[in-house]
């Protein structure tokens, strides 16, 4: 797995605050192994086409990794001007969208319609694909 998150094109962790902060692709296991934040890996629609075909999504896409630790911090809620599906590659991720928890299992996806407010609440470890239609 880290050999195809060095292969993204920026790499970030996420603080308290829900603030994220740029590091060095590179390092991403280093921060993954510290079990400290959760860690963003930005441009990885080539080392995951696969998955996104799996959900029907053909062109104009965006794919991001999330290594989430037991109740690591994510961004606040928040709202996105694109559908997002959010696919659970290890582990369980919960998320609250519009207002209702979601439990999402290995394997699964769910779809958040662009404009819809939601979070994540990370309170398993989870491996998951956030995939943008642009």
């Amino acid at each position: 797995m880290l050999d195809i998150l060095h292969q993204g094109s920026k790499a970030y962790y996420i603080d308290d605050q829900g603030r994220d902060h740029s590091i060095p692709v590179f390092s991403v296991g280093k921060h993954i192994a510290e079990e400290r934040h959760v860690v963003k890996v930005e441009g990885l629609e080539n080392s995951f086409k696969d998955v996104a075909k799996k959900l029907g999504i053909q062109d104009n896409h965006s794919i991001h990794c999330y290594i989430s630790p037991p109740f690591g911090v994510s961004f606040p809620e928040h709202t996105d001007p694109i559908d997002v599906f959010i696919y659970v590659m290890e582990g369980t991720k919960t998320m609250i969208i519009d207002g209702e928890l979601f439990i999402i299992e290995e394997g699964h996806h769910i779809k958040i319609p662009a404009g819809v407010p939601h979070r994540a609440t990370n309170v398993e470890p989870s491996i998951m694909l956030s995939i943008g239609i642009e």
